[in-house]
């Protein structure tokens, strides 16, 4: 496989059949170009267009917000007596 540092901005080619840690570096310049992988991790977001375009999902502080009672609000009150 033909590789280039970024370093010394020089082409070389790894066998990549025998591997090893040392193969890790530029033959020239002994820069580790090698570099971890970053493992995903789980999260949960909540994705909308650009807020420039539609802020819908912005809150905003400074209008007064309605209180609005939910399907779910209307069913706990009928529940609850």
């Amino acid at each position: 496989m033909v590789f280039a540092c970024k370093k010394c901005k020089k082409v070389f080619r790894k066998d990549m059949s025998n591997y090893d840690d040392s193969d890790e570096y530029c033959p020239h310049c002994d820069n580790h170009y090698v570099i971890e992988a970053k493992a995903p991790q789980l999260a949960i977001g909540v994705e909308g267009e650009d807020e420039r375009k539609d802020s819908r999902l912005i809150k905003d502080d400074r209008i007064k917000q309605k209180n609005r009672l939910d399907v779910a609000d209307d069913q706990a009150l009928k529940f609850l007596g």
